[in-house]
């Protein structure tokens, strides 16, 4: 039919499974193939965009979901050691968990097909198919707020710092008395020693929330003052990195606040500076779906009418488990840059 030769241009090439070695071939090959395997290799193709713009884009990274219990912390603790981004925006609860396994306190294989009043009984988490100790989490609770009462002991005037203030010093917890051999898999260690921003807008909203609320009450009980997180000290902190950043770019694994809060410091900028610069390249990682109008299933071309990004034309979203999705991802950028990332 006339005019069907500006559609009917590349063919689908099939994978030839025989001939793909390293994942980053793999992952090229899915250039030429359909659904989300097209999508996944286009995440690869932006994350090198971003890493090899000589304008030096801040990468920002929304964390959400429960990566750390999943397995997923040294990925994430090689793209700060690699330099592969630049400012982190997680949950809570990944802080939480890393934090806990640094001092030991572990996930294991479990079951959704199990009886949880029995775990219950035993004094078992379960998050999915993944047990930990109740036990453990209660001692973790214990020494973050123990670790806030030595902060305004040390600093009488500190009582009321940002999120990311509070990370820090999370990361200087775990290299002071962490578990030596735990020590190189943290994000939260990573991340102090590399002096990687890690925000938490929903701090509260977490067991760290929950062990500061309990230094809260114990302070109030004896007349001191305590550490109250600031989280609008939050916003203008990293308000100030997207001001002046020549370029930025998003990873957003998952939604929910993490993937707000990166997407909203644009908006805030317009709101500051009176011209909104949205982000410039970026790519999505999640399951859900935009047709709910929740933000975790948000496009970015729906970013683009608040001008949180510049345009959909450098952004993808891949419907995957991030599980599945950021090692591979993360894998073949590291390869196809021979191992080389920002200097």
């Amino acid at each position: 039919m006339e005019g069907s030769s500006r559609f009917l241009k590349d063919r689908v090439i099939p994978i030839d499974v025989e001939k793909t070695g390293r994942v980053s071939d793999i992952l090229m090959s899915f250039n030429d193939t359909s659904f989300q395997s097209r999508n996944l290799a286009k995440c690869v193709e932006i994350y090198l965009k971003m890493l090899e713009d000589p304008d030096d884009p801040t990468i920002f990274l929304g964390l959400a979901g429960a990566m750390v219990p999943a397995g997923m912390k040294k990925v994430i603790s090689t793209m700060i050691k690699r330099r592969m981004v630049d400012v982190i925006v997680t949950t809570g609860a990944n802080a939480y968990h890393d934090l806990a396994e640094a001092f030991g306190c572990y996930h294991y294989k479990g079951s959704p097909h199990v009886d949880d009043r029995e775990l219950h009984r035993h004094g078992i988490d379960r998050i999915y198919d993944t047990f930990a100790s109740e036990d453990g989490y209660r001692r973790v609770d214990e020494r973050v707020a123990r670790l806030a009462d030595e902060l305004i002991g040390k600093h009488p005037g500190l009582c009321r710092i940002s999120s990311r203030r509070f990370t820090h010093e999370l990361g200087r917890l775990i290299d002071r008395e962490g578990l030596r051999e735990e020590r190189e898999g943290s994000f939260l260690w990573n991340a102090w020693r590399h002096n990687v921003p890690v925000f938490i807008p929903a701090l509260c909203d977490s067991s760290i929330g929950l062990a500061l609320t309990k230094h809260y009450i114990r302070s109030s009980k004896t007349g001191s003052t305590p550490i109250v997180i600031d989280q609008i000290m939050d916003n203008y902190e990293i308000y100030e990195i997207k001001r002046s950043s020549k370029k930025t770019g998003v990873i957003f694994i998952g939604g929910g606040v993490p993937k707000n809060y990166i997407q909203q410091v644009a908006y805030l900028e317009g709101l500051m500076d009176g011209s909104t610069r949205g982000h410039d390249y970026g790519f999505q990682i999640t399951t859900d779906r935009p047709e709910w109008g929740g933000l975790s299933g948000c496009t970015f071309k729906e970013g683009v009418s608040w001008g949180k990004v510049k345009d959909d034309r450098e952004f993808v979203t891949c419907y995957c488990d991030a599980t599945i999705a950021l090692p591979l991802i993360v894998r073949a950028v590291l390869e196809r840059l021979n191992n080389q990332t920002k200097p």
